[in-house]
């Protein structure tokens, strides 16, 4: 993309959290993730810096009949002419609500025209149809059960970059509601952990590799009917963001022989060369 239409993209983002801010004004209504990433796209748009921002996120925060929704967005560089990164959260939702009523944003984005905001257009939709998703009988929702006799799974995902504040929440927000445990680290490359009941690691998967990615897949994965004992499976407890030392011109590369370490801790430093073709230097 030359700087030209960076610049005009950034601006159409720019001229539209402005009309959404005079819509939502009330404090709390709008939440800018990075402040100082918005300073940064506003210096690059006017000309007064050279160093390309990075991508702009924000949260809005709904009351919908009574019920707090929180729409997270995350603009790319070539927003609008491509989907924005969109994730919805209600404390009231269960997975399944939750996982339906993302996906049907989703369908509902990818149907827009491409070249136009679509933010408002999308919050519009929301308000109509959200309160469908959290009167859903919970008796129609499937439930899973960790089942001792279900079989256990550990993926482990490769992606070209975790950056997007809206990617990792609803990777850890998914995660933590469907009682999958494990770990997210961001940066470049970002790597994934997810380990639990098959059914739910893929149900899990299957929801978040439908987000808009660069490259993401399942490098490898485990299954306890490799151990010998099931109970020796799982190795984390909860599902959290590990962030290690960075360097590099963004600070977004993580240090590796800290991550190597992290994985030893675990009892699972064995899958470093899986992961990347090399051995982990330890030195």
């Amino acid at each position: 993309m030359d700087e030209k239409t960076l610049k005009e993209n950034l601006q159409v983002q720019l001229d539209e959290l402005e009309t959404l801010e005079a819509m939502f004004y009330n404090p709390g209504e709008i939440k800018i993730e990075d402040p100082l990433t918005l300073l940064e796209i506003k210096e690059y748009v006017d000309g007064n810096s050279v160093d390309v921002p990075l991508c702009l996120d924000y949260a809005i925060n709904l009351v919908i009949d009574g019920a707090k929704f929180e729409l997270c967005v995350s603009l790319s560089h070539e927003y609008p002419y491509i989907e924005p990164e969109l994730f919805v959260r209600n404390n009231q939702l269960n997975r399944d609500q939750h996982i339906s009523l993302n996906k049907k944003i989703g369908e509902f984005v990818s149907d827009l025209p491409k070249g136009e905001p679509c933010i408002f257009t999308t919050i519009s939709w929301l308000q109509d149809n959200a309160s469908e998703y959290v009167e859903l009988d919970s008796d129609e929702t499937t439930s899973h059960t960790n089942d001792k006799d279900e079989e256990l799974v550990r993926y482990w995902i490769y992606s070209h970059h975790i950056y997007s504040k809206t990617k990792r929440k609803a990777i850890i927000d998914l995660a933590n509601q469907m009682k999958i445990t494990g770990f997210v680290m961001p940066g470049k490359p970002g790597i994934i952990c997810v380990e639990g009941v098959s059914s739910d690691v893929v149900e899990w998967w299957q929801s978040i590799k439908s987000m808009n990615w660069k490259k993401i897949f399942c490098k490898t994965t485990e299954s306890n009917k490799e151990e010998l004992k099931a109970q020796n499976f799982i190795k984390f407890h909860g599902f959290i963001e590990k962030v290690f030392d960075n360097h590099g011109p963004k600070y977004n590369h993580m240090d590796m022989g800290e991550f190597y370490k992290y994985l030893e801790e675990h009892e699972l430093g064995y899958i470093f060369k899986d992961i990347f073709g090399v051995e982990a230097k330890t030195t």
